[in-house]
């Protein structure tokens, strides 16, 4: 086997065990429509899209190119890899679970960017003379020579790691483009010209030095003397012209990004660019090395521009506009002290693109998605309270009419929630506890969870869920069930919150979440609306108390104190710093004693019609809400037929009402679920601003899936009436 062939093989096979990877786990999802339990590989591999990514190219391109490179003592395939590899990050953003994106925009991306692959991957061949592996960048050549019996370690991070973080960077736009759901603009059209003008300056660029070079080798083997410049055709305007085609491309794409709010895609972009800029003096040093063209290349530096196209100049006002260029040229001739400081500029690069990458992706480090306003400056809320889930098909309802009890089980809860998400379209779903039935009817916990939560799982939505008292009655323990929720498609839920395993909380589902500003807002960064979900528990473990249902512990009230005054700073700090605090919501299935002071009917929206089955200690929740001042909502469930809304303090106290048809309700009065809906104000300059207003309503079962009580919680000008208290004038306080 010749070694050409035998270097395209290794090139054809070597990305196979990515491939390999990622199918398998894109067929494991898909299989997840009949059971949405994913293993823990695969459900991390759905959450965390970027992070996989990174993985994959670490183990994949640089342990095993690297591998392969020591085996063959050259590491050429990487430069035939840098053509491929955005195609294959486009299809890999295209085709991962958690892509939500324009399908026009990514059509037209997906084909530019083939289009790229070719023009590049055609222009690497053609100067290889068609041949795999016939030789190694001149740049690496020239590191091996100069770190000797260290080149070989040295390589995996100056070849490799650096290649990721290079590749990786400058493809952020293409994750951006797969994360972001928004109608075209001109701006779509402005960025494909850009990206389509890179591609063909590069093209036509490439083309003409390619015939240049090969016309010198002509006259070389005829003995003549060779040109020693190409200053024709673009090159006659540009002395990289090709380098600049390239960086017109990438920073098109980074266009498409911006356009989408998403402009600190630049950071790849622009470290690209920084490091052509080096290279580009590279290359310039090396032709004035050349004896036979370094008078004629001299000339070409004054008279010429170095990127962008223009005119040829005059030697004398050359050498006025040429300043910073020749500034460049003095500077770089310490080849030693010139290589200390370009690797730690780099190192200083690497290290930010990866913190900002991490930091602001809209799919976090943690892989979980962020939620964020819509492009209408709404975001909408479904609370699902009391599902009581059993066994699907094979339950009986309870508390229905006679005519339904024959046709009635948990698929009507199924089927209720579809409907629900079909009407409202929510951009967040809350299970607010007692999930599954429990009662010790069911010995599979996690099926009958699988089948419970599957609507919010079809419907692709993010969803979070909390335990009431009675989900645990089964199988699993309450943080057995959490770590099965987790796991799950699509859930944002969290066991507890970070740092809880140095600092103990009470529980399992104590975790919040951030709703930021949306695309295009100067308050992209910011949380604009903080929902707080708390676990209740389930019974007073407690001697002394017999059959009571338990507390909010104050670890936990701890808890939600500290993220608040966090969250209060992170909204009132640089940039756009806000003066007031962000509205916050918080679920907690059993409801705090509190709601027990309403029950005239004037004093609420809804009905009561059972007592507060609460705690029988106050624990402080609901004062610490007070306190802080944030919090314009507590919904809470297990009350299965109250549905009311009453404000207290300032803090509107919600039932949802039960949702389930397992569970007990009352024959004639509908199943019911609770919507919450947070509106952005629009500032001066109309851009979306903070939270002006949140209301509320009801979906019902009902024959018209009626909506019903809709009222405003929280508006921006609300006021609380004034408190009127005795203070002393007469005497002096010290």
């Amino acid at each position: 086997m010749n070694r050409n062939l035998r270097n395209a093989i290794i090139a054809f096979l070597a990305p196979l065990p990515s491939i390999v990877f990622y199918l398998s786990f894109l067929r494991s999802y898909s299989s997840t429509s009949s059971d949405p339990e994913l293993s823990y590989i695969h459900s991390w591999c759905s959450n965390h899209p970027l992070l996989l990514a990174n993985l994959l190219f670490f183990f994949n391109v640089n342990f095993l190119f690297w591998v392969i490179g020591l085996l063959q003592s050259s590491h050429w395939m990487i430069d035939v890899y840098w053509t491929v590899i955005p195609v294959m990050l486009v299809h890999y953003f295209a085709s991962h679970p958690l892509g939500e994106y324009n399908k026009w925009r990514s059509m037209v991306v997906v084909i530019l960017t083939w289009v790229w692959s070719v023009r590049l991957t055609h222009n690497y061949f053609r100067r290889e003379n068609w041949e795999w592996g016939a030789r190694e960048d001149w740049r690496f050549n020239d590191l091996r020579k100069q770190y000797g019996k260290h080149w070989w370690w040295l390589s995996f991070f100056s070849v490799y790691v650096s290649q990721q973080i290079f590749l990786i960077g400058i493809c952020l736009p293409l994750y951006i483009i797969h994360s972001v759901d928004a109608p075209l603009n001109i701006w779509d059209f402005v960025s494909s010209a850009i990206c389509l003008t890179g591609i063909v300056m590069a093209y036509f660029a490439d083309t003409q030095l390619h015939e240049f070079v090969t016309q010198n080798q002509k006259l070389k083997e005829q003995g003549k003397p060779k040109i020693p410049n190409l200053d024709t055709g673009l090159w006659y305007y540009s002395r990289h012209p090709n380098y600049l085609g390239e960086q017109l491309w990438w920073w098109g794409l980074v266009v498409f990004a911006w356009n989408l709010g998403q402009g600190w895609t630049l950071i790849g972009a622009l470290v690209n660019t920084l490091c052509l800029v080096y290279v580009t003096i590279l290359v310039e040093r090396r032709m004035v090395k050349q004896e036979y063209r370094a008078e004629a290349y001299r000339a070409y530096q004054k008279t010429t521009s170095v990127w962008i196209p223009w005119f040829k100049s005059k030697v004398a006002a050359a050498a006025k506009s040429n300043v910073i260029t020749s500034h460049f040229h003095q500077v770089t001739y310490s080849p030693n002290k010139n290589k200390h400081t370009m690797w730690k500029i780099l190192a200083l690069f690497y290290v930010s693109l990866i913190c900002l990458g991490l930091s602001v992706s809209p799919v976090d480090a943690y892989g979980r998605r962020q939620l964020r306003f819509n492009s209408n400056g709404r975001f909408k809320i479904l609370q699902v309270s009391d599902m009581h889930y059993g066994f699907g098909k094979e339950t009986q309802c309870s508390n229905v009419t006679p005519e339904e009890l024959p046709y009635c089980s948990d698929l009507n809860t199924t089927s209720f929630i579809q409907r629900t998400i079909a009407s409202e379209k929510p951009d967040l779903i809350v299970f607010s506890g007692d999930n599954v039935n429990g009662m010790c009817e069911s010995g599979d916990a996690a099926k009958t969870m699988n089948m419970a939560f599957a609507p919010a799982i079809e419907a692709k939505i993010p969803w979070v869920a909390i335990l009431g008292n009675h989900d645990q009655e089964s199988d699993m323990t309450r943080e057995t069930m959490m770590k099965h929720i987790v796991k799950m498609p699509y859930t944002l839920s969290e066991v507890n919150p970070f740092g809880s395993g140095i600092f103990p909380i009470d529980g399992f589902g104590n975790y919040n979440l951030q709703i930021e500003g949306p695309f295009g807002s100067p308050l992209f960064f910011k949380s604009l609306l903080n929902v707080y979900m708390l676990d209740g528990g389930d019974y007073v473990k407690l001697d002394g108390f017999a059959f009571n249902y338990d507390w909010v512990k104050s670890s936990q009230v701890n808890w939600y104190e500290h993220a608040s005054k966090w969250l209060e700073m992170e909204y009132k700090r640089w940039p756009f710093p806000q003066n007031s605090t962000a509205p916050g919501l918080v679920y907690v299935h059993i409801p705090v004693p509190e709601f027990k002071q309403f029950s005239e009917p004037r004093q609420m929206t809804g009905v009561r019609q059972e007592q507060t089955c609460s705690a029988p200690i106050n624990s402080g929740l609901f004062t610490k809400l007070v306190e802080r001042g944030e919090v314009k909502g507590v919904f809470s469930g297990h009350d299965h037929v109250n549905d009311f809304c009453a404000t207290l303090n300032g803090v509107n106290l919600c039932y949802a009402g039960g949702s389930g048809y397992h569970g007990y309700g009352k024959t004639g009065w509908a199943r019911r679920v609770r919507v919450v809906e947070a509106q952005l104000e629009k500032t001066k300059y109309g851009r979306w601003g903070a939270v002006d207003k949140i209301t509320t309503w009801k979906r019902l079962d009902d024959k018209n899936h009626s909506l019903i009580d809709t009222q405003l919680l929280w508006s921006k000008n609300t006021t609380l009436d004034a408190n009127y208290r005795f203070k002393c004038n007469k005497i002096k306080q010290h």
